[in-house]
């Protein structure tokens, strides 16, 4: 059939032939003008980039894709004698794998996807850009292909420039074409595959096969990979556990795009289509830390600024950005438990309504190799990371329970007292000519009277131990809690002129600043190991791609003889168990069949309560009191040792009663309780010590003869008498 035009629009073109003429004209001269308009900006702006451009500083150090990435806190799992995952730090999501690493499959479904010519351009898929600009404009295909190279998209997300204009994506396929020169193509499809973004601050195929399969990168399945390859084309509209339905219809394109580039066969297409996909995390974060974690993090931290010399800052980076490995001491068991009893407001007295804040409390528990427990840094619930830790970093005045670090256990080491030595109840003249001190419950310092040993530390005197002081010296007391204990919060002289080598602070612990209670736990380890101080450790390793960057064991060091250090231990363990003890004694019904050394420790004004003490298993420092200082009630002292005591048994459950070894060639003996002499069968009443061999009282003169010494099958010697009362 032959078209003939019809005679109106015959009509119409010969009249308005020159209108027609000369619209045509004008619509040329404005597309003429455009053409050469746009040809001088694309020209200008080329010129403009090609001046500009340094390839070398532009370019991303492809090298540098394994330095940022999570790090993961390990712990040992006792049943089985193997370190487990236990939690992923908050940093960045992202597990470096390398290539070998990635499966094939994997590698193929992002290239199909993403940039199918990957392997033959050289930096830019040119007729991929033109196909994905006029796809832009005109519509023709809604299938969801970009038209950046896996080159370029590495680019973009390294120097995270994603803006729309015309310049920075010149630059970008400036930087793609160089860094193809720089880098071969498995180094960059190695750096994509770490860096491609997932949903959830998930990035990389490492932490996307751990967070959304629950395997390791190598273990993927093809569907699995093509689920991955998947959610990077938009993380918040494939997330597979808000939008499976949409991720599911990404995966079958990303499978038909591998089919119809032969990267799989019919079969596993047909399987992997088939293959039903199970959405689960194998890595463990968590949005709260516990204390030991936070913990940890500082001491790493500290541990690489003496090791390379880092700031603070630096270290922490390395640690949420450096994909470590830290092996932790910690065991989560444990560590739950003791968390639960400072969570339960049950275990605190009421607040008074004369409180002006909550009284706090922490705990830090270790073992007498230095290796730490548990620790608790606050009461209630911890509902965020990296808070005030009262375990740690909080000074504390000690009271009372310096005195055996301070004054008693010089005094036994240096031979001037013993067991049951004599001493003088009464108080000292300083230089000023004040009498001083008085004991607790006392109006006036006592200027007569005489005690022993054993009774002055069951029933914490003050005047005892300042009489002690004069003949050790405060410097030389200072010296050895300083540089043998390392307690690290005393002051030798600061700009107040305060110093802490004076008779009060040494003597009854009102120092300048006060201690922490993790360095009160180290310094007490020496009375239940035989006088050994092996430094605080949270952790054992630390690893970086493989690489051991920080070793942590403690080494033991011998501060105090072994003799002396199992005098302080029985001096210690009848604080518990004598009739003079002070508030330890509420302890001796709760460990039947175990031997328990401990001291409290209460400030002059009230401020601060203590106990520090030890089994034959921990020793442990706990503190209770307020943040501002507030006055604690009589009614409410008893606190830190019940915290102690809840504490210390629910990381006992389950043991037998146990005895300290560590005894060294201490003697067992009777003692008059009047003397302190070694009793005879005369003595009315005695007492059970330990003595140095080197250093053993005479025999009760007061009340008859000596008594018999015989050797135990340990070759411990035992001196004994008739009618032994123990005390």
């Amino acid at each position: 059939m032959t078209f003939q035009k019809p005679d109106w629009l015959d009509r119409f073109l010969t009249q308005n032939k020159k209108l027609l003429s000369l619209l045509g004209k004008i619509f040329m001269t404005l597309l003429l003008v455009l053409v050469i308009t746009g040809t001088m900006v694309l020209c200008a702006l080329t010129v403009y980039v090609a001046t500009n451009f340094d390839g070398q500083t532009n370019l991303p150090d492809v090298d540098s894709i394994n330095k940022n990435q999570t790090s993961i806190v390990m712990t040992l799992n006792e049943s089985t004698g193997q370190y487990e995952e236990f939690e992923r730090l908050s940093g960045i999501k992202r597990v470096f794998v390398s290539l070998n690493d990635i499966p094939v499959n994997m590698q193929n479904a992002v290239i199909s996807i993403e940039d199918e010519r990957f392997n033959e351009h050289f930096g830019v898929d040119w007729k991929r850009t033109v196909s994905a600009f006029a796809n832009l404009i005109l519509k023709f295909n809604d299938t969801e292909y970009g038209g950046s190279t896996l080159t370029q998209q590495l680019i973009k997300v390294m120097t995270g420039n994603d803006d729309h204009s015309i310049q920075r994506k010149v630059i970008e396929i400036l930087t793609a074409i160089e860094m193809e020169k720089y880098y071969s193509k498995e180094e960059i499809l190695q750096a994509y595959l770490n860096l491609m973004p997932l949903s959830s601050n998930v990035t990389g195929v490492g932490a996307g096969a751990n967070y959304f399969f629950g395997v390791e990168a190598k273990d993927l399945t093809l569907a699995q990979c093509a689920a991955l390859a998947s959610i990077t084309n938009n993380p918040v509209k494939y997330d597979p556990y808000r939008r499976p339905e949409n991720l599911r219809r990404r995966q079958r394109l990303v499978l038909r795009k591998m089919y119809e580039l032969g990267s799989i066969t019919a079969d596993e297409y047909q399987q992997a289509l088939g293959e039903e996909l199970h959405f689960k995390s194998s890595a463990k974060s968590s949005a709260v830390s516990d204390w030991y974690t936070d913990m940890l993090i500082d001491d790493v931290a500290a541990e690489l600024v003496d090791t390379y010399g880092y700031t603070d800052a630096q270290a922490k980076n390395m640690i949420f950005y450096g994909g470590l490995t830290i092996y932790s001491c910690e065991n989560p068991a444990l560590q739950a438990k003791v968390e639960a009893i400072y969570a339960d407001d049950a275990n605190f007295p009421e607040q008074s309504i004369t409180d002006e804040a909550v009284p706090q409390a922490a705990i830090y528990v270790m073992d007498y190799t230095g290796k730490t427990v548990a620790v608790v840094g606050g009461r209630g619930e911890k509902t965020a990371n990296r808070i005030f830790n009262r375990a740690t970093d909080s000074l504390r005045q000690p009271g009372s329970s310096i005195k055996p670090l301070s004054v008693y256990s010089p005094a036994v080491q240096l031979n001037l007292i013993h067991f049951s030595s004599q001493v003088k109840d009464c108080y000292i003249v300083l230089k000023d000519g004040t009498k001083w001190p008085k004991n607790v419950n006392q109006s006036s310092p006592r200027d007569n009277g005489i005690t022993l040993v054993d009774y002055a530390v069951q029933a914490s005197m003050n005047t005892v131990p300042a009489q002690l002081m004069q003949t050790i010296t405060p410097k030389r007391s200072f010296d050895f809690v300083t540089t043998s204990l390392n307690i690290s919060s005393l002051v030798t002289s600061n700009e107040k002129n305060q110093t802490d080598i004076d008779f009060a602070p040494m003597t009854l612990g009102g120092l300048t600043a006060g201690v922490y209670p993790r360095e009160m736990a180290a310094a007490y380890q020496i009375f239940g190991n035989g006088g050994y101080y092996n430094e605080p450790y949270s952790f054992t390793k630390v690893e970086q791609n493989g690489e051991v960057i920080l070793q942590k064991s403690s080494t033991a060091v011998q501060v105090l003889d072994e003799n002396s250090a199992y005098v302080m231990n029985r001096l210690l363990q009848h604080v518990v168990t004598g009739d003079r003890g002070a508030t330890a004694r509420a302890l001796r019904n709760s460990w039947k069949g175990w031997e328990v050394f401990a001291k409290t420790g209460t400030t002059q004004q009230n401020n601060d309560v203590w106990l520090v003490g030890g089994t034959p298993k921990y020793v442990a420092a706990s503190w209770f009191g307020y943040d501002k200082n507030q006055k604690i009630s009589n009614q409410n002292k008893p606190t830190a040792r019940n915290l102690w005591n809840k504490t210390m048994l629910a990381l006992h459950e389950g043991m037998e009663p146990m005895s300290f070894e560590n005894k060294g060639t201490t003697v067992e003996a009777a003692f008059c309780a009047e003397t302190g002499q070694l009793a005879t069968p005369k003595c009315p009443k005695t007492g059970t010590g330990v003595y140095k061999p080197d250093f053993m009282p005479e025999p009760c003169t007061k009340h008859g003869d000596p008594v018999s010494t015989t050797t135990d099958s340990t070759g411990t010697s035992t001196i004994f008498s008739a009618e032994t009362t123990l005390s």
